[in-house]
Protein backbone atom coordinates (compact mmCIF):
# COMPACT_ATOMS: atom_id res chain seq x y z
CA UNK A 1 0.00 0.00 0.00
CA UNK A 2 1.44 3.63 -0.66
CA UNK A 3 0.80 6.72 1.49
CA UNK A 4 -0.07 9.18 2.26
CA UNK A 5 -3.50 8.62 1.17
CA UNK A 6 -6.45 10.61 2.32
CA UNK A 7 -10.31 9.77 3.91
CA UNK A 8 -13.04 11.76 3.63
CA UNK A 9 -16.73 11.63 4.40
CA UNK A 10 -19.84 14.60 4.84
CA UNK A 11 -21.65 15.94 7.64
CA UNK A 12 -25.55 15.85 7.76
CA UNK A 13 -28.37 18.21 7.98
CA UNK A 14 -31.81 16.64 9.19
CA UNK A 15 -34.36 17.65 6.58
CA UNK A 16 -37.34 16.33 8.48
CA UNK A 17 -37.99 14.31 11.22
CA UNK A 18 -36.79 15.61 14.75
CA UNK A 19 -37.56 14.35 17.94
CA UNK A 20 -41.20 12.41 16.36
CA UNK A 21 -38.30 9.54 15.28
CA UNK A 22 -37.98 8.92 18.92
CA UNK A 23 -41.44 7.72 18.21
CA UNK A 24 -41.22 5.24 15.45
CA UNK A 25 -41.86 8.04 12.42
CA UNK A 26 -39.86 8.78 9.10
CA UNK A 27 -36.73 10.91 9.32
CA UNK A 28 -34.80 12.48 6.25
CA UNK A 29 -31.24 13.32 6.39
CA UNK A 30 -29.34 14.24 4.17
CA UNK A 31 -25.41 15.17 3.19
CA UNK A 32 -23.83 18.53 2.77
CA UNK A 33 -21.48 18.77 -0.11
CA UNK A 34 -18.93 21.42 1.46
CA UNK A 35 -18.76 20.27 4.78
CA UNK A 36 -16.82 17.43 4.93
CA UNK A 37 -13.86 15.81 7.06
CA UNK A 38 -10.71 15.00 6.06
CA UNK A 39 -7.53 12.41 6.73
CA UNK A 40 -4.46 11.86 5.68
CA UNK A 41 -2.38 8.87 6.84
CA UNK A 42 1.08 8.84 6.50
CA UNK A 43 4.05 7.02 7.52
CA UNK A 44 6.01 7.62 10.22
CA UNK A 45 9.53 6.46 10.89
CA UNK A 46 10.62 4.11 14.07
CA UNK A 47 12.39 5.95 16.89
CA UNK A 48 13.96 3.35 18.35
CA UNK A 49 13.97 -0.98 17.26
CA UNK A 50 11.85 -1.61 20.23
CA UNK A 51 9.04 0.58 19.82
CA UNK A 52 6.12 1.07 16.89
CA UNK A 53 3.87 3.47 17.40
CA UNK A 54 0.36 5.07 16.10
CA UNK A 55 -0.76 8.60 16.15
CA UNK A 56 -3.90 10.51 15.81
CA UNK A 57 -3.95 14.19 15.04
CA UNK A 58 -6.73 16.32 15.05
CA UNK A 59 -5.67 19.89 14.95
CA UNK A 60 -9.16 21.25 15.01
CA UNK A 61 -9.60 19.94 18.88
CA UNK A 62 -5.59 20.78 19.64
CA UNK A 63 -5.33 16.92 20.25
CA UNK A 64 -2.12 15.16 19.30
CA UNK A 65 -1.28 11.51 21.34
CA UNK A 66 1.15 9.27 19.97
CA UNK A 67 0.55 5.55 21.52
CA UNK A 68 3.27 3.39 22.31
CA UNK A 69 1.86 -0.22 21.07
CA UNK A 70 3.93 -2.46 22.81
CA UNK A 71 3.40 -0.46 26.05
CA UNK A 72 0.62 1.71 26.40
CA UNK A 73 -2.06 -0.74 24.25
CA UNK A 74 -0.37 -4.07 24.85
CA UNK A 75 -2.38 -4.65 27.96
CA UNK A 76 -5.49 -4.94 25.27
CA UNK A 77 -3.23 -6.55 22.80
CA UNK A 78 -2.64 -9.53 24.74
CA UNK A 79 -5.78 -10.30 25.34
CA UNK A 80 -6.01 -12.70 22.33
CA UNK A 81 -9.49 -14.46 23.05
CA UNK A 82 -11.00 -11.00 22.67
CA UNK A 83 -9.52 -10.06 19.84
CA UNK A 84 -10.19 -13.44 18.14
CA UNK A 85 -13.69 -12.72 19.24
CA UNK A 86 -13.58 -9.36 17.58
CA UNK A 87 -12.18 -10.81 14.82
CA UNK A 88 -15.00 -13.66 14.30
CA UNK A 89 -17.86 -10.85 14.58
CA UNK A 90 -16.32 -8.04 12.55
CA UNK A 91 -19.64 -5.94 12.51
CA UNK A 92 -20.76 -6.67 16.01
CA UNK A 93 -19.73 -3.81 18.94
CA UNK A 94 -18.13 -5.47 21.51
CA UNK A 95 -18.66 -4.05 24.75
CA UNK A 96 -15.54 -5.65 26.41
CA UNK A 97 -13.15 -3.98 23.98
CA UNK A 98 -14.86 -0.41 24.77
CA UNK A 99 -14.88 -1.35 28.86
CA UNK A 100 -11.17 -2.02 28.58
CA UNK A 101 -10.28 0.88 26.71
CA UNK A 102 -11.71 3.09 29.29
CA UNK A 103 -10.32 0.91 32.10
CA UNK A 104 -6.50 0.18 30.74
CA UNK A 105 -6.04 3.42 28.58
CA UNK A 106 -8.18 6.28 28.92
CA UNK A 107 -8.66 6.48 32.92
CA UNK A 108 -4.89 6.35 33.11
CA UNK A 109 -4.57 9.20 30.75
CA UNK A 110 -3.11 12.32 32.90
CA UNK A 111 -4.39 14.47 29.34
CA UNK A 112 -7.79 13.09 30.31
CA UNK A 113 -7.68 13.11 34.24
CA UNK A 114 -5.86 16.46 35.01
CA UNK A 115 -6.15 19.93 34.28
CA UNK A 116 -9.78 19.31 32.50
CA UNK A 117 -10.68 21.84 29.69
CA UNK A 118 -13.97 22.59 27.69
CA UNK A 119 -12.03 20.43 24.62
CA UNK A 120 -11.64 17.21 26.74
CA UNK A 121 -14.44 15.73 26.63
CA UNK A 122 -13.87 15.77 23.06
CA UNK A 123 -10.38 14.62 23.57
CA UNK A 124 -11.95 11.53 25.27
CA UNK A 125 -14.13 10.57 22.88
CA UNK A 126 -12.01 10.98 20.02
CA UNK A 127 -9.36 8.86 21.74
CA UNK A 128 -11.73 6.02 22.55
CA UNK A 129 -13.45 6.28 18.87
CA UNK A 130 -9.58 5.96 17.31
CA UNK A 131 -8.68 3.31 19.84
CA UNK A 132 -12.08 0.89 19.50
CA UNK A 133 -11.90 0.95 15.15
CA UNK A 134 -8.22 0.24 15.37
CA UNK A 135 -8.16 -2.41 17.93
CA UNK A 136 -11.37 -3.84 16.26
CA UNK A 137 -10.64 -3.71 12.68
CA UNK A 138 -6.96 -3.22 12.50
CA UNK A 139 -4.69 -3.63 15.52
CA UNK A 140 -1.76 -5.32 13.20
CA UNK A 141 -0.70 -1.93 11.59
CA UNK A 142 1.93 0.25 12.91
CA UNK A 143 3.60 3.22 12.78
CA UNK A 144 1.02 5.29 11.26
CA UNK A 145 0.05 8.92 12.03
CA UNK A 146 -3.62 9.82 11.45
CA UNK A 147 -4.26 13.43 10.69
CA UNK A 148 -7.91 14.61 10.92
CA UNK A 149 -9.26 17.81 9.51
CA UNK A 150 -12.82 19.14 9.39
CA UNK A 151 -15.28 21.83 8.69
CA UNK A 152 -18.22 20.28 10.13
CA UNK A 153 -18.84 22.35 13.29
CA UNK A 154 -18.58 19.81 16.15
CA UNK A 155 -21.11 19.21 18.70
CA UNK A 156 -23.73 21.49 16.02
CA UNK A 157 -26.17 18.25 15.60
CA UNK A 158 -24.16 18.05 11.63
CA UNK A 159 -22.81 14.38 11.99
CA UNK A 160 -19.24 15.34 13.18
CA UNK A 161 -18.74 12.28 15.05
CA UNK A 162 -19.98 10.10 12.03
CA UNK A 163 -17.63 11.99 9.48
CA UNK A 164 -15.13 11.07 11.68
CA UNK A 165 -15.85 7.39 12.42
CA UNK A 166 -16.15 6.81 8.58
CA UNK A 167 -13.25 8.88 7.76
CA UNK A 168 -11.24 6.13 10.16
CA UNK A 169 -12.90 2.95 8.96
CA UNK A 170 -11.82 3.95 5.17
CA UNK A 171 -8.50 3.99 6.54
CA UNK A 172 -8.09 1.17 8.94
CA UNK A 173 -9.62 -1.20 5.89
CA UNK A 174 -6.84 0.32 3.54
CA UNK A 175 -3.92 -0.11 5.77
CA UNK A 176 -4.60 -4.11 6.13
CA UNK A 177 -5.98 -4.62 2.85
CA UNK A 178 -5.43 -1.90 0.17
CA UNK A 179 -8.10 -0.85 -2.07
CA UNK A 180 -9.79 -4.34 -1.54
CA UNK A 181 -12.55 -3.27 0.75
CA UNK A 182 -12.80 0.94 0.43
CA UNK A 183 -15.41 0.05 -2.00
CA UNK A 184 -17.39 -1.72 0.36
CA UNK A 185 -19.98 0.76 1.22
CA UNK A 186 -22.43 -1.89 3.60
CA UNK A 187 -18.79 -2.81 5.37
CA UNK A 188 -17.89 0.60 5.70
CA UNK A 189 -21.46 1.55 7.05
CA UNK A 190 -21.77 -1.06 9.50
CA UNK A 191 -18.14 -0.71 11.18
CA UNK A 192 -18.65 3.31 11.41
CA UNK A 193 -21.92 2.59 13.18
CA UNK A 194 -19.45 1.11 15.85
CA UNK A 195 -17.88 4.10 16.50
CA UNK A 196 -21.14 6.24 17.07
CA UNK A 197 -22.16 3.98 19.58
CA UNK A 198 -18.62 4.32 21.33
CA UNK A 199 -20.23 8.24 21.95
CA UNK A 200 -23.70 7.65 21.29
CA UNK A 201 -24.97 4.21 22.94
CA UNK A 202 -27.90 3.74 20.93
CA UNK A 203 -27.47 5.87 17.62
CA UNK A 204 -30.12 5.74 14.92
CA UNK A 205 -27.63 4.83 12.78
CA UNK A 206 -28.67 7.33 9.89
CA UNK A 207 -25.69 10.09 10.51
CA UNK A 208 -22.75 7.27 9.69
CA UNK A 209 -25.05 6.29 6.91
CA UNK A 210 -25.37 9.23 5.32
CA UNK A 211 -21.71 9.56 5.66
CA UNK A 212 -21.03 6.34 4.00
CA UNK A 213 -23.52 7.14 1.22
CA UNK A 214 -23.96 10.33 0.65
CA UNK A 215 -27.07 11.92 -1.16
CA UNK A 216 -30.08 11.50 1.03
CA UNK A 217 -31.09 8.52 3.56
CA UNK A 218 -34.79 7.67 4.68
CA UNK A 219 -34.67 6.17 8.27
CA UNK A 220 -38.34 4.40 8.32
CA UNK A 221 -39.50 2.33 11.46
CA UNK A 222 -41.67 -1.00 11.30
CA UNK A 223 -44.21 -2.10 13.80
CA UNK A 224 -42.86 0.37 16.40
CA UNK A 225 -43.55 -0.09 20.18
CA UNK A 226 -43.80 -4.00 19.31
CA UNK A 227 -40.95 -6.56 19.96
CA UNK A 228 -41.21 -7.48 15.78
CA UNK A 229 -40.02 -3.12 15.38
CA UNK A 230 -37.24 -2.80 12.92
CA UNK A 231 -35.59 -0.22 11.59
CA UNK A 232 -35.11 0.56 7.70
CA UNK A 233 -32.44 2.59 6.28
CA UNK A 234 -32.74 3.52 2.14
CA UNK A 235 -31.32 5.86 0.32
CA UNK A 236 -33.37 8.36 -1.62
CA UNK A 237 -31.95 7.69 -4.92
CA UNK A 238 -34.24 10.44 -6.73
CA UNK A 239 -33.08 13.43 -4.80
CA UNK A 240 -32.40 16.50 -6.68
CA UNK A 241 -28.40 17.50 -5.34
CA UNK A 242 -28.95 21.47 -6.95
CA UNK A 243 -30.46 22.81 -4.25
CA UNK A 244 -28.74 25.58 -2.34
CA UNK A 245 -28.60 25.42 1.31
CA UNK A 246 -27.31 27.81 4.23
CA UNK A 247 -26.46 26.22 7.70
CA UNK A 248 -26.97 28.68 10.58
CA UNK A 249 -25.10 27.69 13.65
CA UNK A 250 -26.32 29.85 16.47
CA UNK A 251 -23.47 28.57 18.47
CA UNK A 252 -26.09 28.71 21.74
CA UNK A 253 -25.22 25.81 23.82
CA UNK A 254 -28.45 23.17 23.87
CA UNK A 255 -28.99 19.72 25.76
CA UNK A 256 -30.42 17.00 23.52
CA UNK A 257 -31.17 14.83 26.56
CA UNK A 258 -33.01 17.55 28.04
CA UNK A 259 -34.75 18.19 25.33
CA UNK A 260 -35.77 14.71 24.47
CA UNK A 261 -36.35 14.19 27.93
CA UNK A 262 -39.11 17.49 27.99
CA UNK A 263 -40.76 16.25 25.00
CA UNK A 264 -40.98 12.58 26.41
CA UNK A 265 -43.11 14.60 29.79
CA UNK A 266 -45.62 16.22 27.08
CA UNK A 267 -46.17 12.87 25.64
CA UNK A 268 -46.24 11.24 28.68
CA UNK A 269 -48.69 13.90 29.82
CA UNK A 270 -51.28 13.47 26.79
CA UNK A 271 -49.92 10.76 24.54
CA UNK A 272 -53.41 10.66 22.25
CA UNK A 273 -52.87 14.83 21.57
CA UNK A 274 -49.08 14.08 21.35
CA UNK A 275 -49.59 11.06 18.56
CA UNK A 276 -51.02 13.29 16.22
CA UNK A 277 -48.54 15.46 16.25
CA UNK A 278 -45.98 13.07 15.47
CA UNK A 279 -48.52 11.18 13.00
CA UNK A 280 -48.69 15.02 11.33
CA UNK A 281 -44.52 15.45 11.43
CA UNK A 282 -44.70 11.91 10.01
CA UNK A 283 -47.27 12.99 6.79
CA UNK A 284 -45.08 16.14 6.41
CA UNK A 285 -41.76 13.99 5.92
CA UNK A 286 -43.65 11.97 3.86
CA UNK A 287 -44.69 14.88 1.74
CA UNK A 288 -40.66 16.51 1.67
CA UNK A 289 -39.88 13.11 0.33
CA UNK A 290 -42.38 13.50 -2.79
CA UNK A 291 -41.24 16.86 -3.14
CA UNK A 292 -37.68 16.57 -3.53
CA UNK A 293 -38.49 13.33 -5.81
CA UNK A 294 -40.54 15.40 -7.81
CA UNK A 295 -38.14 17.98 -8.16
CA UNK A 296 -35.83 15.61 -9.19
CA UNK A 297 -37.60 14.58 -11.80
CA UNK A 298 -38.81 17.91 -13.39
CA UNK A 299 -35.10 19.08 -13.15
CA UNK A 300 -34.32 16.24 -15.30
CA UNK A 301 -37.31 17.15 -18.04
CA UNK A 302 -36.38 20.35 -17.78
CA UNK A 303 -32.37 19.88 -19.06
CA UNK A 304 -34.24 18.47 -22.43
CA UNK A 305 -36.10 21.38 -22.53
CA UNK A 306 -35.86 24.39 -20.46
CA UNK A 307 -38.30 26.33 -22.81
CA UNK A 308 -41.12 24.47 -21.29
CA UNK A 309 -43.55 26.47 -19.83
CA UNK A 310 -45.55 23.97 -18.76
CA UNK A 311 -42.43 22.53 -16.92
CA UNK A 312 -41.20 25.94 -15.43
CA UNK A 313 -44.70 25.98 -13.65
CA UNK A 314 -45.10 23.03 -11.94
CA UNK A 315 -41.30 23.07 -11.38
CA UNK A 316 -42.07 26.20 -9.60
CA UNK A 317 -45.11 24.90 -7.98
CA UNK A 318 -43.36 21.83 -6.27
CA UNK A 319 -40.98 24.41 -4.74
CA UNK A 320 -43.74 26.19 -3.42
CA UNK A 321 -45.21 22.56 -1.83
CA UNK A 322 -41.52 22.34 -0.62
CA UNK A 323 -41.08 25.06 1.27
CA UNK A 324 -45.01 24.85 2.86
CA UNK A 325 -43.84 21.80 4.20
CA UNK A 326 -40.92 23.34 5.76
CA UNK A 327 -42.46 26.11 7.12
CA UNK A 328 -44.96 23.43 8.43
CA UNK A 329 -42.61 20.98 9.71
CA UNK A 330 -40.67 24.00 11.80
CA UNK A 331 -43.86 24.83 13.12
CA UNK A 332 -44.71 21.83 14.87
CA UNK A 333 -41.55 21.69 16.36
CA UNK A 334 -41.98 25.54 17.80
CA UNK A 335 -45.00 23.56 19.26
CA UNK A 336 -42.99 21.03 21.16
CA UNK A 337 -41.24 23.51 22.62
CA UNK A 338 -37.94 22.67 20.46
CA UNK A 339 -37.39 25.95 19.23
CA UNK A 340 -35.54 29.05 20.63
CA UNK A 341 -35.48 32.31 20.26
CA UNK A 342 -32.40 32.11 18.80
CA UNK A 343 -33.69 30.53 16.01
CA UNK A 344 -36.49 32.23 15.55
CA UNK A 345 -34.78 35.23 15.02
CA UNK A 346 -33.37 33.27 11.77
CA UNK A 347 -36.73 32.05 10.59
CA UNK A 348 -38.52 35.79 11.04
CA UNK A 349 -35.80 36.98 8.92
CA UNK A 350 -35.86 34.67 5.89
CA UNK A 351 -39.66 35.06 6.14
CA UNK A 352 -39.01 38.60 5.79
CA UNK A 353 -36.35 38.44 2.96
CA UNK A 354 -37.94 35.61 0.99
CA UNK A 355 -34.95 33.58 1.22
CA UNK A 356 -36.41 30.25 0.81
CA UNK A 357 -37.59 27.67 3.37
CA UNK A 358 -35.96 27.92 7.00
CA UNK A 359 -36.53 25.67 9.31
CA UNK A 360 -34.60 24.72 13.06
CA UNK A 361 -32.74 21.25 12.10
CA UNK A 362 -31.58 18.56 14.63
CA UNK A 363 -32.39 18.36 18.46
CA UNK A 364 -33.58 22.08 18.59
CA UNK A 365 -32.83 24.59 21.88
CA UNK A 366 -30.17 26.27 19.89
CA UNK A 367 -27.98 24.89 17.07
CA UNK A 368 -28.80 25.20 14.02
CA UNK A 369 -31.00 26.16 11.29
CA UNK A 370 -31.21 25.17 7.47
CA UNK A 371 -32.77 27.71 4.70
CA UNK A 372 -33.07 25.43 1.60
CA UNK A 373 -32.77 28.59 -0.81
CA UNK A 374 -34.65 29.23 -3.74
CA UNK A 375 -33.23 28.64 -7.09
CA UNK A 376 -35.41 30.55 -8.97
CA UNK A 377 -36.60 34.31 -8.11
CA UNK A 378 -33.74 35.11 -4.69
CA UNK A 379 -32.70 38.05 -4.78
CA UNK A 380 -29.07 38.57 -4.34
CA UNK A 381 -29.38 41.72 -1.97
CA UNK A 382 -31.59 39.92 -0.13
CA UNK A 383 -29.45 36.52 0.65
CA UNK A 384 -26.24 39.24 1.56
CA UNK A 385 -28.42 41.22 3.36
CA UNK A 386 -29.83 37.83 5.10
CA UNK A 387 -26.11 36.38 5.52
CA UNK A 388 -24.64 39.74 6.97
CA UNK A 389 -26.98 39.67 9.47
CA UNK A 390 -26.82 36.24 10.22
CA UNK A 391 -23.27 37.00 10.60
CA UNK A 392 -22.34 40.66 12.01
CA UNK A 393 -25.38 41.23 14.27
CA UNK A 394 -26.26 37.73 15.42
CA UNK A 395 -22.85 36.57 15.46
CA UNK A 396 -23.76 33.18 13.86
CA UNK A 397 -21.51 31.24 11.36
CA UNK A 398 -23.36 30.84 7.92
CA UNK A 399 -22.21 28.11 5.90
CA UNK A 400 -23.27 27.73 2.01
CA UNK A 401 -23.36 24.57 0.51
CA UNK A 402 -25.75 22.10 -1.33
CA UNK A 403 -27.72 19.43 -0.38
CA UNK A 404 -26.45 15.50 -1.27
CA UNK A 405 -23.26 14.75 -2.83
CA UNK A 406 -20.84 11.74 -2.51
CA UNK A 407 -20.26 9.81 0.70
CA UNK A 408 -17.63 8.06 1.85
CA UNK A 409 -13.94 8.53 -0.38
CA UNK A 410 -10.60 7.75 -0.45
CA UNK A 411 -8.23 10.12 -2.81
CA UNK A 412 -5.00 7.53 -3.38
CA UNK A 413 -1.45 8.32 -2.93
CA UNK A 414 -0.97 8.92 -7.10
CA UNK A 415 -3.28 12.25 -6.53
CA UNK A 416 -2.13 13.89 -3.69
CA UNK A 417 1.20 15.92 -4.80
CA UNK A 418 3.61 17.20 -2.12
CA UNK A 419 2.28 21.19 -2.40
CA UNK A 420 -1.53 19.42 -1.28
CA UNK A 421 0.19 17.22 1.48
CA UNK A 422 2.15 20.08 2.67
CA UNK A 423 -0.65 22.37 2.90
CA UNK A 424 -2.84 19.44 4.85
CA UNK A 425 -0.27 19.46 7.19
CA UNK A 426 0.41 22.49 7.79
CA UNK A 427 -2.99 24.47 8.28
CA UNK A 428 -4.73 24.18 11.62
CA UNK A 429 -7.73 25.04 9.95
CA UNK A 430 -7.88 23.78 6.13
CA UNK A 431 -7.53 26.94 4.06
CA UNK A 432 -10.80 27.44 1.48
CA UNK A 433 -8.08 27.40 -1.30
CA UNK A 434 -6.81 23.79 -0.01
CA UNK A 435 -10.71 22.18 0.74
CA UNK A 436 -11.11 23.88 -2.66
CA UNK A 437 -8.37 21.35 -4.03
CA UNK A 438 -9.43 18.72 -2.24
CA UNK A 439 -12.96 18.63 -3.23
CA UNK A 440 -11.95 19.06 -7.00
CA UNK A 441 -10.76 15.57 -7.02
CA UNK A 442 -13.69 14.04 -5.46
CA UNK A 443 -16.30 13.31 -8.04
Amino acid sequence: MKFPIITTAPGKVILSGEHSAVYGKEVIASAVKNLRCYMLVEDISKENVESDFIELSFPDLDLDHKWDINKDLNVILKETELLSSVKANPTTFNNKLNSLIEMEILSKDVTLTQNKTNLTDYHHSAKLVFLYLFLHIAPQIKNKKFTLKSNVPVGAGLGSSASVSVCLVLAFLYCINGEEDVKDLELINSLSLLGEKCVHGTPSGIDNAVATYGKAIRLTTNNYGTQEQTKKLSIVENFPESLSILLINTKIPKSTKTLVANVRKLYESDSDFMSLVFNSMHKCSVRMIKNFETIKQLESIENIDKTNDMINGDYQDELAKLFDNIRINHGFLVSIGVSHPGLEKIKILSDELKIGGTKLTGAGGGGCAMTVLSPLDLDDKNLLQFINTLQNDLKYDVHKSQLGGVGAFLIPSNEINDDLAFKFLTEKKLSPETVSLLNEIIP
